[in-house]
């Protein structure tokens, strides 16, 4: 498993990749910050879809249950094992640190 931080000129191209490529998962996003502790903010939920508009400066990512959005991220955090994507650390402007966990739906049975 590799932990690495995306430089922040790589974002958009990097989720634009990943969106392209990525199985359908399951997601968690929680949020974690000194005065808040750790908020999930859904658990289990199918990913519709993430992106990073350098535009704008929003990373976003859709689930069945929400839109979850950071405007202006300090720092962007990419987990991955044997190349696929399993987790995402966003840290916004407030320090507060927006996790991603991504697992992969489970397998139809073979009839």
């Amino acid at each position: 498993m590799t932990t690495r931080k995306l430089e922040s000129s790589e974002w958009q191209q990097y989720f634009d990749d990943v969106a392209k490529r990525l199985p359908s998962m399951r997601v968690g996003v929680s949020i974690l910050g000194d005065d808040i502790g750790v908020q999930p903010e859904t658990e289990d939920s199918a990913l519709l879809g993430m992106s990073y508009d350098s535009n704008d400066e929003i990373f976003e990512i859709a689930t069945a249950n929400i839109s979850h959005r950071v405007v202006k991220p300090q720092e962007i955090y990419v987990r991955e094992q044997a190349g696929t994507l399993s987790s995402i650390e966003v840290i916004a402007q407030d320090g507060t640190k927006q996790i991603v966990e991504l697992r992969p739906l489970p397998s139809l049975p073979a009839s």
